[in-house]
């Protein structure tokens, strides 16, 4: 079950960013990278407890053992095979309070020349506290992963 409780964010009005790349595969590779746990570690490089289905987990865990932290308790919001993947996101864990709360990053994938164009959204940042900082965070951090998904099949 999803704990709506958690979202700080709703309403047409939400703060957000988008980051976009082209990759050069086909949706449908670029949809099992971000859901299969042995596609995830190809570009992301860490554990991943991922359950394609609604209210599934959606974890990527870095570190190991008692050191291993990432979007824990985060879950698959929706998705439609080989287009889109949304999934609860929570903040870094040296921000406490913000990462009892959570954001949502939503995945859109379109066919583009030569592969797809990925399209990723994180929207419902709350305004108080440190969403500041979690903002500024995950700008950096999506264009990041981005890059290494690209990376990934362009090798």
């Amino acid at each position: 079950m999803i704990d709506t409780s958690l979202f700080v964010a709703s309403g047409a009005e939400l703060r957000s960013f988008t980051k976009t790349r082209e990759v050069a595969a086909p949706p449908a590779r670029v949809f099992a990278a971000f859901t299969r746990a042995s596609e995830l570690k190809t570009f992301f490089g860490a554990q991943h407890n991922v359950e394609l289905a609604i209210g599934g987990p959606y974890e990527i865990i870095f570190g190991e053992g008692d050191d291993a932290i990432g979007s824990n308790g985060c879950q698959i919001l929706s998705y439609v095979p080989g287009r889109m993947l949304s999934f609860s996101w929570n903040a870094p864990p040296h921000l406490p309070e913000e990462r009892a709360k959570r954001t949502w990053v939503m995945i859109l994938l379109s066919d583009a020349e030569g592969g797809c164009r990925v399209e990723l959204t994180h929207c419902g940042f709350g305004e108080d506290g440190n969403w500041d900082a979690v903002f500024d965070y995950f700008d950096a951090a999506w264009g990041r992963v981005l890059d290494w998904l690209e990376a990934r099949f362009d090798s």
